[in-house]
């Protein structure tokens, strides 16, 4: 599959996303954006993808968990 049928998919799926809280499924598709330009980093440089994928995934859970505590709720 090229990039853009990959990202089309990604993007469409993002949208099936329960909204977990306000701008989460924003935040989960600036992660998804974030990995894909770092697995095209990899692919030239080789970069150490494994760890960066890492810190976007912990990321986006820390920004749930923030936005959750600010609400005082819990969507699921």
């Amino acid at each position: 599959m090229n990039d853009r049928k990959i990202i089309s998919i990604i993007l469409e799926e993002a949208q099936s996303l329960p909204e977990r809280c306000d701008g989460y499924r924003e935040e989960v598709v600036a992660a998804i954006s974030d990995v894909l330009e770092n697995e095209r980093q990899h692919r030239v440089a080789g970069t150490n993808i494994q760890q960066k994928i890492n810190e976007k995934c912990n990321a986006v859970g820390r920004y749930l968990a923030e936005r959750r505590a600010v609400s005082g709720g819990d969507k699921a």
